[in-house]
């Protein structure tokens, strides 16, 4: 998976993720239940000639990159312990 920044600020993160779609919806629901998250989001203009947007903006005096790298930290645990569910 690869990213391109688009935008990037201290509460802002706007980025394309190119060829990758199914781990958005994941990202966008973890992030949505953290307090310091205003707004998270992703779209894409066509799903078979574009690659799709992410946008995350977190409230005043939180960092965006430290809260998305805890959500995404926080999937991989979800899905290895669900891995381990599924090798028992």
């Amino acid at each position: 998976m690869e990213l391109k920044i688009k935008k990037e600020n201290e509460r802002e993160l706007e980025f394309e993720v190119i060829k990758e779609k199914t781990i958005l919806n994941p990202l966008k629901q973890k992030l949505l239940e953290y307090d310091e998250v205003e707004y998270a989001e992703w779209r894409v203009e066509h799903p078979l000639i574009s690659n799709p947007e992410f946008y995350v903006r977190v409230k005043e005096g939180s960092n965006v990159k430290k809260v998305v790298k805890k959500a995404i930290k926080e999937l991989r645990k979800d899905i290895e312990a669900l891995l381990q569910q599924l090798e028992e």
